[in-house]
């Protein structure tokens, strides 16, 4: 593991020498690529404004909020499409061939029902994630075990029951996955939304600064939003590797009686 680390640490520092050296050489106009020490000496300097905590906080918003509401639909209608193998022929294709598509082309009519404020933001990144976490819920309900589902309806179990005790267990490690993936195309939607129409907001600020040619600031703006990505998504991992060591301790038990 921590020679993973130092693999990882290596190439981040390698690839801001890399940056820190293109920019000096001068064969990058410094106005298109500043030096990589100028960019994260402006890190505090962009931290410190007082628009950074409600940028902050309007883009997490949006991303979890909407996030929230597409998996409130995806999960319920991902598990009924995984259980029933007529719907499943009938929504598969059009979950992966509409879900190719980029949904930020679906913006300008949020916008006509939603307005131009967090509400349409919300609705992109609910529509985003919803896409992503139905698949995995579906491809996850379809896995599961034929005999578990046997088992637990030969002891007289209802469909509640069954999704309960049988299928919630089965399926948590993939729903997890979804939902990571379903949060990151989230962020990506919303904070493009945002650089469209917005007054706020991390991908709104990052537009401003470019348009100010604040470009070190710009920069700057855009770490911070991959650092903060990057914690979510260690957070989501660190949830499915509980959640599937859990599952695999189960296993693991019921093998060891049997």
């Amino acid at each position: 593991m921590n020679h993973v680390w130092a693999l990882r640490v290596g190439a981040v520092l390698l690839f801001v020498a890399i940056w820190e050296g293109l920019a000096r050489s001068g064969l990058v106009l410094e106005t298109v690529l500043p030096p990589a020490t100028e960019v994260f000496g402006k890190l505090p300097d962009v931290m410190s404004r007082p628009s950074f905590g409600l940028d902050v906080y309007a883009s997490l918003y949006e991303v979890f909020v909407g996030a929230a509401l597409g998996a409130l639909f995806a999960l319920p209608f991902g598990a009924l499409m995984g259980s029933n193998s007529y719907l499943y022929r009938l929504f598969d294709p059009l979950l992966y061939y509409v879900g190719a598509v980029p949904k930020i082309v679906l913006f300008p009519i949020l916008i006509l029902f939603l307005g131009t404020g967090v509400e349409s933001k919300v609705g992109i990144a609910a529509i985003s994630a919803a896409f992503p976490i139905a698949v995995y819920t579906a491809l996850a309900v379809r896995e599961v075990n034929p005999i578990y589902i046997r088992a637990a309806r030969s002891l007289g179990a209802t469909k509640t029951q069954l999704y309960r005790a049988v299928y919630t267990p089965a399926i948590m490690g993939p729903v997890l996955s979804g939902a990571r993936l379903g949060l990151g195309v989230a962020i990506t939607a919303a904070l493009l939304a945002e650089t469209k129409v917005a007054n706020v907001g991390l991908g709104f600020r990052s537009i401003e600064y470019y348009s100010r040619l604040q470009i070190a600031e710009m920069y700057a703006l855009l770490i911070l939003i991959f650092l903060g990505a990057a914690l979510i998504n260690f957070g989501i991992s660190s949830l499915i590797r509980r959640a599937t060591h859990y599952q695999q301790q189960r296993v693991d038990a019921s093998a060891s009686v049997t």
